[in-house]
Formats: structure tokens, C-alpha cells, sequence
């Protein structure tokens, strides 16, 4: 999969475009890398429930083990969704859709090497591949971000 580098573009806070630097891409994507827990919301006619799963980051896509019954018919009925990371003060959210299955045995090694794990996909199923759209970062200082922004940026990921 080739995919082109992603288009920086200001993040909007407080209700106004903001002036200060992103934080750099390569920091982005090793947040995404390293992450050992996302938080995955999808669209629902009920209220919206953010669950944690395991994925990797590959390609500039993730793949991600979905596990819950409820999650995946939400993504049947509509694939949009929107993801994030454990932290406050070091944010990365990315917003795109559900693609389908994956059952890549690249990303499936790379799954098990991150998580000391043995994936199966014929017991577990396939990876679900969620394309990002747009991802939104922002560095903050201090506990709970109290001393401010530090750095604050929007990617658009081209052709998704």
C-alpha cells in the first residue's frame, strides 16, 4: 500500500485557528506505534461508547482487534469512526472508517511481536483495517495540561 505523506493543515481550539506548531509527524506516529491501548468509538443510534482494543499501526493504516460483538455491527451499519490514546496531555485522534477485514500475515506478525501474542485469525477473525481520514494532535504541558498547548496540528491524510 503506498499512501502519500499527509497534509498538514492548523487545528481549530477554542473555536479559532490556532498559531502554534504541530508537533512533528514522525512523533505522531510513533505515539501510534507504541500505543498499547486504543480507544475506538463508533457511530451508534444510541449513545456512544469508547472501547479499548489492541492494534497496530502499519502503513499509515491501523489494524486493529475489534473482539465485541456490538462494536462490529455498529461498523457494519456505519464504518466511521473516530480513535484515540490514553493520554490528556499528549493527544493523537485519528477519524476515518472501518475498510473491512485484514488477515495480512505481515500486520498479524507485527501484532504478535507487539503484544507477545499468538493471533489467530481463524480463532479470532481478521483484523478490522480502519483508514484514517484525519488525525489530530496536540502537545500540552504540565499535569493535565495546565501550563497550555505547546503544539497543535490537523493531517489530512491524502486520498482517504
Amino acid at each position: 500500500m503506498t499512501v502519500s505523506d499527509p497534509d498538514p493543515r492548523p487545528l481549530t481550539l477554542y473555536g479559532q485557528e490556532s498559531s502554534l506548531p504541530p508537533p512533528d509527524w514522525p512523533w505522531v506516529e510513533r505515539e501510534l506505534e507504541r500505543a498499547g491501548t486504543y480507544w475506538l468509538v463508533a457511530r451508534s443510534p444510541v449513545h456512544p461508547h469508547p472501547r479499548p482494543l489492541w492494534a497496530v499501526w502499519h502503513e499509515r493504516t491501523l489494524f486493529a482487534s475489534i473482539g465485541s460483538p456490538v462494536l462490529v455491527r455498529q461498523i457494519e451499519n456505519d464504518p466511521s469512526v473516530t480513535l484515540h490514546l490514553d493520554s490528556g496531555t499528549d493527544v493523537v485522534i485519528v477519524e476515518g472508517r472501518a475498510a473491512g477485514p485484514s488477515a495480512d500475515s505481515a500486520v498479524v506478525d507485527k501484532y504478535n511481536v507487539k503484544y507477545d501474542w499468538c493471533y489467530s485469525v481463524e480463532e479470532y477473525g481478521p483484523l478490522i483495517t480502519i483508514v484514517p481520514s484525519t488525525v489530530i494532535a496536540w502537545r500540552s504541558a504540565e499535569w493535565a495540561g495546565r501550563g497550555g498547548f505547546q503544539q497543535a496540528g490537523r493531517w489530512r491524510l491524502d486520498g482517504r
